[in-house]
């Protein structure tokens, strides 16, 4: 599934590599012309990780379908994204978080099952979270550092189902259910979501699947308008924005059995909800 060599790809994963041509000829010229890109790179420095050195014929082809089968855009792209990750010490967020009683009070999530066709599943109350609260604990960089932890946590999954498949997997499903959410609009915690979604499409490329906004109220439709023109296109079109009595959906598309029974299906898993926080800086939040 992560092969550095052509003739290791399976044939199985040739039209997830290379969707418009799915041929070994064609993402060949593509990966070589990569390769030789990145060797005159001057950026990618001896101490930082083997994936920025040699990466995958996987990692090449995402990044070369992100910029339009550009290559020489998608070498641009995959050396920013590496050097980022050296310079903000990536490596390290899956390490344990100080912060992790805050999250589970305020930002009930999980990251749980797996779709039909094996991508891994994250589900997020987020209409739940009170970012006025929140932001008085935490700052805006550790919502962000949180949400690279959350995108490098699905690095490791797509891995680990790649292998107990047998084919590559390399797109998730997010779904967020935007019940109870705030009225009140609160701009930095627009500023965090459009980081967010920086990060995602300048770092993570390609990695979406499919997103679900759930329950989302009328209230939402302001944000989606000044949200949506920051996604590109291809990305927007995978954003599927559902009403409280369209959540049969989730069960419709990604199967009844991976999705819990309070959104339609037969999981017997179930998301967290929040609770009262009493860590450090409760006095703040009382």
């Amino acid at each position: 599934m992560f092969a550095q060599k052509i003739e290791d790809v399976q044939d199985v994963d040739l039209p997830t590599l290379c969707p418009n041509d799915p041929t070994r000829e064609v993402i060949s010229r593509y990966v070589e012309e990569f390769r030789t890109l990145l060797s005159e790179s001057t950026e990618i420095l001896d101490d930082f990780r083997e994936e920025a050195h040699s990466p995958s014929i996987a990692t090449i082809m995402r990044f070369v379908r992100a910029r339009k089968y550009k290559v020489e855009e998608a070498v641009k792209q995959f050396v920013a994204a590496e050097v980022w990750y050296n310079n903000e010490e990536v490596r390290k967020v899956l390490e344990d978080d100080p912060d992790e009683e805050v999250y589970q009070a305020f930002c009930p999530h999980l990251a749980e099952g797996f779709d039909r066709d094996g991508r891994p599943i994250y589900w997020e109350r987020t209409g739940e979270i009170r970012l006025p609260k929140v932001l008085k604990l935490l700052s805006e960089e550790k919502l962000l550092r949180r949400h690279i932890r959350q995108q490098e946590n699905t690095v490791c999954r797509m891995k680990e189902e790649s292998e107990r498949r047998g084919y590559l997997v390399e797109k998730q499903v997010v779904i967020l259910d935007l019940k109870n959410m705030s009225f009140s609009p609160n701009s930095r915690g627009l500023s965090v979501f459009r980081e967010c979604i920086r990060v995602d499409q300048q770092y993570y490329p390609e990695m979406l699947g499919e997103m679900y906004l759930v329950n989302a109220p009328w209230i939402f439709q302001p944000f989606w308008a000044i949200i949506s023109p920051l996604l590109d296109p291809v990305t927007r079109a995978k954003f599927h924005v559902l009403g409280s009595r369209s959540t049969y959906r989730l069960a419709q598309d990604l199967g009844a059995e991976n999705i819990p029974e309070e959104y339609g299906g037969t999981a017997s898993y179930k998301i967290p909800i929040t609770h009262p926080y009493d860590g450090p800086g409760k006095e703040l939040v009382s």
